[in-house]
């Protein structure tokens, strides 16, 4: 080798194990600086439109749903875009907007980098296609989520409930008109119309597919249950055992609910059956003591003292009831009433029993107000069962009294 080439081999090994150039050292920390903005950008964006969804003025949703769909449409593709698409599809379907849902669902499963939300995607774009049918059912979705909510609105929910049974009349295929009717049913059953509401979720279980068969079988049995038709809802029980998709463990919740219903009506059987006794032995003894029945009547036509301490008592306690929960005013009421009806009989019994033998001894005195007091018991369990409020009474026990 020349010395010549030996030099030029030199020059071109010291090139090669130079650095390079420092302006490509700050053009790549340049690049990464913008990437890392851009990200940065992106998550201010995301959690301004997640602020702004929060937010509780009628226009929120839209806004937050304007500003997440700017987000996702942005580029390059940032980690926020796909959960900006999943965010804007999750607006657009509360607002009833499911073709606009169904395109940013579509957005995340297209471009979507995390499994878990592509996943939750894909499950919401079927949901959809099964409620909506791919968007031929989409107007009736809109009209069934509105009635919905004026139904549970806090006012009077009776006009939305018929005009929900009219859309189903007029939809008689709608996919969801199984869940349907037992939002109406449960609806018709809380206004205290309990055979239209019998009525829902009867069709409910008839046009229920299998996999929803179940569920309404299980609130009709519910349903029946609380209407005291404990024949008809074994028979359903019965019958959903034995049936496609049935809900082993949710029977048997139901069956034990059953059970109990079933000792409560002998409860309420034998309570009857002791009322109607001592009420016929209350008339035979006044009807001796007073010497006959024109005597007996003149004395319980006369209230005796306790009843007219009891009676503005017990007027107020209706009235204060009356200002809260209906259920709870009938019950107090009845109990009231059937407080001043012992009292009043017991009193005549007492007095006609005092002008014919004179002095009464203590066990007389001892057994009169035992018997008065099971009256009064029994009376007070049938006025709070007639209202199913043993259920509700069980309920605040257990949770505690709520507000209304």
């Amino acid at each position: 080798m020349t010395a010549r080439a030996a030099c030029a081999a030199l020059v071109l090994l010291a090139l090669a194990l130079a650095p390079g150039p420092a302006g490509a050292g700050e053009a790549a920390g340049a690049g990464e600086a913008a990437g890392a903005g851009e990200a940065a950008g992106a998550e201010r964006a995301f959690l301004a439109a997640t602020e702004r969804a929060s937010a509780g003025d009628p226009g929120a949703p839209a806004a937050a749903l304007a500003m997440f769909e700017a987000l996702a449409a942005e580029r390059p593709i940032t980690r926020w875009t796909d959960n900006a698409y999943a965010e804007a599809a999750r607006l657009a379907e509360r607002a009833g907007d499911f073709p606009r849902a169904r395109r940013n669902l579509a957005q995340v499963v297209a471009l979507g980098t995390d499994g878990a939300l592509v996943a939750r995607a894909r499950a919401a774009l079927a949901r959809l296609a099964a409620a909506t049918g791919g968007g031929q059912w989409d107007a009736v979705v809109r009209e069934h989520h509105r009635l919905i909510a004026e139904a549970a609105g806090g006012g009077d929910p009776r006009d939305a409930l018929a005009a929900l049974e009219e859309l189903l009349r007029a939809n008689p295929a709608y996919p969801r008109a199984a869940m349907l009717r037992i939002a109406i049913g449960r609806g018709w059953e809380r206004e205290g119309y309990g055979g239209r509401a019998i009525a829902q979720l009867r069709a409910a279980l008839d046009g229920a597919p299998v996999a929803e068969r179940s569920h309404a079988g299980l609130e009709l049995a519910r349903a029946l249950i609380r209407r005291r038709d404990l024949g008809e809802a074994a028979a359903v029980l019965d019958a959903l055992a034995t049936g496609p998709g049935a809900d082993r463990a949710a029977i048997a919740d139901v069956r034990a609910t059953l059970a109990a219903a079933e000792t409560r009506a002998h409860l309420r059987r034998g309570l009857w059956i002791a009322l109607a006794v001592l009420a016929a032995a209350a008339a035979a003894a006044l009807r001796r003591d007073a010497g006959s029945w024109r005597a007996a009547a003149r004395r319980l036509a006369r209230p005796p003292g306790e009843v007219l301490f009891l009676l503005p008592i017990g007027a107020v306690l209706a009235a204060v009831a009356r200002t809260g929960n209906p259920l709870v005013a009938d019950a107090v009421l009845a109990i009231a009433c059937a407080g001043v009806a012992v009292a009043w009989i017991s009193g005549a019994v007492l007095e006609a029993a005092r002008a014919r033998r004179g002095a009464l001894g203590a066990p007389r005195l001892a057994l009169q107000a035992l018997l008065a007091a099971v009256a009064v018991g029994g009376a007070a369990y049938l006025a709070v069962d007639r209202g199913r409020m043993i259920d509700l009474v069980a309920e605040t026990w257990e949770h505690g009294p709520q507000s209304r």
